[in-house]
């Protein structure tokens, strides 16, 4: 069978699409190809092809055009689609082309979300958003079949489309990529990480809070705090650059670059304990973050801002904690904890990794996104 995967808001080397459900395709002698409009990238990896262009100058009907000549070329038999716009491109070929072509729709963010609202005038945002609202209600439309990243994002196209076929497939990572490492917490170090956009938004200044908190709580504990993220904008670098200029002589900065999925877990494999204290929004509480899961296939107790998403489908109590993201002095007494008991340390690493080992893992649910492409 040959499978099309089509994006426009992501690279053709994306976690979720090339590395974990494009491989299993590939890996069960199907024919698969990655068309992204970020890049302009003709490669053929792993038994996967890959034939990009880069579609950010292009006008939405340009785009839809080139997508759907590289389906002419390639004449797939399903299309999972990862945005609205590459729908339409997928529904213009099976029309032209008069082709049995199944369309689904992969859902892994909410749309219209406040990224896809930047290039509207704040004046004229509303209409923005309904634009964007009833242009992803009519690629809906569209999809024969749809796939979710979690339970939350499933709801609202459930409910306005009863009987279009779904699966959820959560973003569990695959056991190849995990660089696991047996946990060494001592007393008197500490090893925290930040993975992601450097910004206020997404919790950086509460990390620091913290981290400054602890520095100040106990002189003599020793913090090495790598950074393995990038700035979205100049000002979050200049306002982020300011917070972390600190004279602490017992507060250790170590930055490094943004690492693909492969290398990802090797550099941060000797954290002690994983924060992740992103601000309170809408889409936040109902959005599942793939960062957990990689946190406890590496073993590590994980203390995350309260979400709603966590709360419903992960067992977080049994290898962390869900906190205010700004009560930093509860943050820092759980810290302590750990570091004051060592039981209780040990226990939640061997707890975080069992958890991914038993369920949190792509090598669970494989099987299931396999045969539901394969019965379409």
């Amino acid at each position: 069978m040959k499978v099309a995967f089509l994006t426009s808001g992501h690279l053709a080397s994306d976690d979720r699409i090339y590395y974990h459900q494009g491989l299993t395709l590939a890996r069960h002698e199907h024919n698969v190809l990655i068309i992204s409009s970020k890049e302009d990238v003709k490669d053929i990896k792993e038994n996967i092809s890959i034939d990009s262009f880069n579609g950010d100058s292009l006008l939405k009907r340009e785009k839809i055009i080139a997508f759907r000549q590289r389906l002419e070329s390639f004449r797939p038999d399903i299309v999972i689609c990862s945005e609205p716009l590459p729908i339409v491109a997928a529904k213009e070929y099976r029309l032209c082309h008069r082709k049995e072509l199944k369309i689904f729709y992969d859902i892994t963010e909410w749309y219209p979300s406040k990224r896809f609202l930047g290039e509207y005038h704040p004046a004229t945002r509303w209409l923005g958003f309904l634009k964007l609202l009833f242009f992803n209600i009519y690629a809906s439309l569209i999809a024969d079949a749809f796939i979710f990243g979690d339970w939350y994002k499933s709801k609202p196209y459930r409910f306005l489309f009863p009987f279009t076929p779904y699966r959820i497939n959560s973003y569990y990572p695959d056991l190849k990529y995990i660089s696991y490492k047996n946990p060494s917490l001592t007393g008197n170090r500490l090893r925290l990480s930040y993975s992601g956009e450097i910004s206020i938004e997404k919790g950086f200044g509460n990390f620091l809070k913290v981290v400054y908190g602890l520095s100040d709580y106990n002189k003599d504990l020793e913090l090495e705090i790598k950074l393995l993220a990038w700035y979205p904008s100049e000002n979050d670098r200049k306002e982020c650059e300011r917070l972390i200029r600190s004279e602490r002589k017992n507060i250790t900065f170590l930055f490094r670059e943004k690492e693909n999925l492969t290398g990802f877990s090797g550099v941060i494999n000797d954290t002690d304990i994983f924060l992740d204290l992103r601000k309170v929004s809408f889409i936040t509480n109902h959005s599942l973050p793939i960062k957990l899961f990689y946190y406890a296939a590496l073993g590590r107790p994980v203390i995350f801002t309260d979400l709603k998403a966590i709360r419903r489908d992960i067992e977080i109590e049994n290898f962390g904690f869900l906190v205010d993201p700004e009560d930093t002095e509860e943050i820092i007494r759980l810290i302590s904890d750990y570091l004051k008991d060592r039981d209780l340390y040990l226990a939640h690493c061997d707890n975080a990794r069992k958890l991914f080992l038993e369920n949190y893992n792509w090598g669970k649910i494989a099987p299931g996104f396999l045969e539901f492409i394969e019965s379409a």
